[in-house]
This record gives C-alpha cells, structure tokens and sequence, in this order.
C-alpha cells in the first residue's frame, strides 16, 4: 500500500514538473515579442520590404556624395535612436527615444570597430557623405540579450542618421604632406 501511494506521488511530482517546464521562461517571450514587434513595424512603414543577411533594414531618404564609407574611416553623424512600441492608442510605433547625438555635435566614431554595435557598422557603410538613412536593427545585430540602460534585453533598435563627415585615411596623410617643412624637424 505504502508502494503505490510512493509511486503515484512520484508520477504526480513528474507531472507537476513535466507542466510546469512547458511554460515558457522570460527569456523565451522577450524573443518572440521582439519579431513580433519587427513584423508589425514593418508592415505598418515598411511592407514588403526585405531586409539584409544579417536582419538589417535600410531604408536612404537622401542619397549623399562622395566615395562609399570603408572600414577604417572616422565617421560623425547625427542620430536619433528609438524603441519599438506597440500601445493601444496608438498601435505600433517609434516608441521610447533612448539616446541621440544632439543637435550640436555630432557623433563620431571608426567604421569596423568595436565602439559601436554591429548593425551600425553594417549600415553606415551603406551611406555617403550628407545621407540621410533610417536602420532598424534587431537584437542580434544590436545588443542581443544584454540589457543597456534604458534598452531591455532583444529589443530591436530604430535609428534616424545623418552622415555629417568622412575623414578617410588618405585625408590624414594629405593634410601631413600639407605640413610646412620647418614643423616636422
């Protein structure tokens, strides 16, 4: 008797835990929210648009000149970068701004370093010198898992860009050779 009691309670510990492992853990849902998130985007602004092999979008709103950015270059750009949100007011949308260059200054930065997050290596070489770009960049080109102040865990990132200069590694030596002789001795 003890027996059968022992051994229903063992398959009902079984049972309880086989159940309880079906439910999905947190880091499960933040996935599946966040392509979510990026579908509905992107059939809201962007329907039917492709995105890179990586998961870049890219979308120029001025074409801007001058040679392509390479690895290597400094850049400086104007950004604005946004969340995605999804409200019940509003519906989808450019949610929370969490970081911009200001108006002011713009920021800079080494194409192909590791100073900036792999998506905005990938599209800034995508633009020129005056383009104006928006990227939206999922989380495995972004921050992946890792929460970053105020941006959660697989949270897919929109960016408004303005390239506002190139410095490329041909302008440095010019501006050396440029150097009057008596300086360099």
């Amino acid at each position: 008797m003890k027996l059968v009691k022992y051994i229903y309670l063992v398959l009902f510990l079984l049972f309880v835990i086989g159940f309880a492992s079906c439910k999905k853990t947190t880091l499960q849902t933040q996935i599946e929210d966040e392509k979510t998130l990026l579908a509905k985007y992107i059939d809201k602004f962007h329907n039917g648009a492709s995105p890179t092999a990586s998961g870049l979008y890219y979308f120029s709103t001025k074409e801007g000149t001058g040679a392509a950015i390479t690895d290597t270059n400094y850049v400086k750009v104007f950004y604005r970068g946004y969340l995605i949100e999804n409200n019940d007011t509003m519906g989808i949308q450019d949610g929370y701004e969490f970081d911009t260059s200001g108006y002011y200054e713009p920021f800079g930065f080494t194409v192909g370093s590791t100073s900036v997050i792999t998506g905005w290596n990938e599209a800034i070489k995508l633009m020129k010198v005056g383009g104006v770009a928006k990227w939206i960049i999922p989380s495995k080109i972004g921050y992946s898992g890792t929460a970053t102040g105020t941006i959660p865990a697989y949270s897919t990132l929109v960016f408004y860009v303005t390239v506002q200069r190139v410095y490329r590694t041909s302008d440095t030596f010019r501006t050396i050779q440029k150097v009057p002789k008596f300086i360099l001795n």
